[in-house]
């Protein structure tokens, strides 16, 4: 392997997985970097030693990759920084950005972007808030298309209600296509309703069946007879009753001895809850991770199956080329399953460490939700037509929305449980042979980022693919103390820029990791461009060490020139702390300014966010890598 390559890239491993871990803080990507090591650099090209015994160890590059730009880090700033130019194919035109401190993350974005031929109409508006006075969300879409898809109409609506104690939904759906989807009526229209124990199922079953299942259906007392067979089941499971009544039979035979059956029919299941629940309470004491005592196990069974079914009907009709349903479902009575639920989930976790699940803030979160009668309301309408033209219109309407937010926000603040607060908005829509897009996101939370990196850190502890490094890592990446992250993405007439930078509270705690990569001298600062990559280093030899000395320290070697004080004068490039202060508008009387600058003004572009950062960021490793 050529040794100034790989110098280069290791520099550039060290800077680029710290400037991406600044924007980690996401549960989504809390993975990312569960391999992330860094290697130990080859020894230096050059070795500039002063009169103090620092130096500067300087990593010549020699590489044709059109990519250029310059990254570093400051350990006494606790600064990152890098700004990365390319040349891309793709003729979009772009600026994403996105801004992360404690309790913050706030990104928006523009896009322009060539119209897929196949689309000949484009509009999206998404609105959404959430604050401590309300929570509601508003999406619409509508698009115009020249392919088809296999239908000549479609639509679903519907919509779903919860409460603390009732959770509800209703909607219906139908569709055509341009084939048939079945050559007889196949359907079910099936309801349930409880009472006494028991449940009553009343049902119609419209179906084909074969000659070798036509005997089991062909008459009525027949079908009584299949039906009851299946049903016994039941009692001997649930050590109740089954009653089968036929209220209408008809069997249309054809010629290869089968036939169709169009069969309505009540089953009345009696006695069969307290069966119910003595399954499910001999699973959960059979279960060895529970540890449930018998009584225990009754119990919380008992409890799961406490909700009720106040309604429950469904249904559903293919008949030629159309497809046709409906659902109607109510459950009541839901306090006690809920509770059941969230004790099986901590004792399920409750035998290990790793897994384990507190189930207080969600009993909290549950019963605030009570106290306050919140009411959540989500509906949704989808359509698609088709014209005679063969072209096709797909629009879609989503909302939500909450009523006695405002009470529930105060429930949990009294049960010190925040509520986050967050705002978002998208638009989109065709201009002429273009796509144009643009959205914002604000999300505000107490320890936001505090909170976020915990979770990666934890998931890292729990997952068995990721080593003690990647663990390490961002053990120190907390100590570090993030305050502040920019990502800056920017994409025009063929170029493709990107700029980040992070402000920690102390930087030292990131040292081991860096004395790790280079052999364990003190890394004070880290520059690199195109031409070469320059580490300053603290002590590296005593003051009167001696040129043998130098070379005697595991990063140098017979190749590497050694310049002691008095035999160079040369000027090394370092980060310009001026533009890094004003990228990340801090305040200049808190940072070393003394550096000459030719500018490096933030261009205050816009950015799709959290999602696209990540991408671009993992992107720019992937690009840096490649040197």
């Amino acid at each position: 392997m050529n040794r100034q390559a790989f110098s280069k890239r290791s520099l550039q491993s060290i800077a680029t997985v710290v400037m991406a871990a600044v924007l980690i803080t996401s549960m989504f990507a809390g993975t990312a970097f569960a391999d992330t090591g860094i290697d130990e650099v080859d020894p230096a090209d050059e070795v500039f030693v002063d009169e103090n015994g620092d130096a500067v160890l300087v990593y010549e590059t020699d590489s044709d990759d059109d990519a250029t730009g310059e990254f570093g880090l400051d350990v006494t700033e606790s600064v990152v920084y890098a700004l990365i130019t390319d040349d891309m194919e793709e003729d979009v035109d772009a600026a994403f950005s996105m801004e992360l401190d404690g309790d913050r993350a706030e990104s928006s974005g523009e896009l322009v972007a060539d119209r897929p031929a196949e689309i000949s109409d484009l509009s999206m508006n998404v609105t959404g808030e959430q604050t401590q006075e309300t929570n509601e969300f508003e999406a619409d879409l509508k698009m115009v298309m020249d392919a088809g898809t296999g239908f000549t109409q479609a639509s679903a609506s519907g919509q779903t209600v919860s409460s603390a104690d009732e959770f509800s939904t209703d909607g219906e759906f139908s569709a055509t296509t341009m084939g048939s989807v079945s050559a007889s009526d196949v359907g079910l229209d099936l309801g349930i309703t409880e009472a006494d124990g028991g449940y009553t199922l009343d049902v119609r079953q419209q179906k084909y069946f074969s000659q070798y299942q036509a005997d089991n259906w062909r008459t009525e007392a027949d079908a009584k007879q299949t039906l009851e067979a299946q049903f016994s089941g039941v009692e001997a499971e649930l050590g109740g009753d089954a009653t089968v009544t036929v209220h209408s039979h008809e069997f249309q035979e054809d010629d290869m001895g089968g036939g169709h059956l169009d069969v309505t029919y009540t089953v009345e299941l009696e006695n069969v809850k307290d069966g119910l629940e003595s399954t499910v309470a001999d699973e959960l004491a059979a279960d060895s991770e529970l540890d449930l005592e018998e009584d225990d196990a009754e119990q919380l069974a008992s409890d799961l199956l406490a909700a009720e079914i106040d309604t429950l009907d469904v249904s559903y009709l293919m008949s030629g080329d159309t497809v046709e349903g409906a659902w109607d479902v109510t459950l009541t009575d839901l306090d006690s399953t809920v509770f059941a639920a969230l004790d099986l989930a901590e004792s399920a976790g409750g035998m290990n460490d790793e897994t384990a699940f507190d189930s207080d803030e969600y009993t909290d979160m549950y019963e605030a939700q009570a106290d306050s009668d919140l009411v959540q309301t989500s509906e949704w309408n989808l359509t698609l037509s088709q014209d005679e033209t063969q072209t096709q219109t797909f629009s879609m309407d989503v909302s939500s929305d909450a009523e006695n937010w405002e009470a529930y926000t105060t429930a949990l603040a009294e049960r010190d449980i925040e509520s986050p607060e967050f705002s978002m908005n998208a638009h989109a829509e065709t201009v002429d042979d273009e796509i144009e897009m643009e959205m914002g996101l604000t999300v505000t939370q107490d320890e936001f980022l505090e909170n976020a990196l915990s979770a990666v850190i934890e998931n890292l502890e729990n997952n068995p693919t990721a080593d003690d490094e990647a663990l390490e890592f961002m053990t120190a990446f907390e100590e570090a103390d993030l305050e502040l992250a920019k990502f800056d993405l920017n994409m025009d007439d063929g170029t493709i820029e990107m700029e980040t930078g992070a402000k920690f509270d102390d930087f030292t705690a990131f040292e081991a990791h860096l004395e790790d990569a280079f052999h364990g001298y003190s890394i004070a600062h880290v520059y690199a461009n195109d031409d070469a990559g320059y580490v300053y280093v603290t002590e590296l030899v005593d003051a009167d060490a001696t040129e043998d000395d130098v070379r005697a320290l595991e990063g140098v070697d017979d190749e590497t020139v050694v310049h002691m004080p008095g035999e160079w004068d040369d000027e090394h490039p370092r980060l310009d702390m001026q533009q890094v202060t004003e990228y990340l508008s801090l305040d200049a009387d808190e940072e070393d300014t003394d550096e000459e600058t030719d500018g490096g003004e933030d261009d205050g572009s816009p950015g799709f966010g959290v999602a696209v950062a990540l991408v671009a960021i993992l992107s720019t490793m992937l690009l840096l890598r490649r040197n």
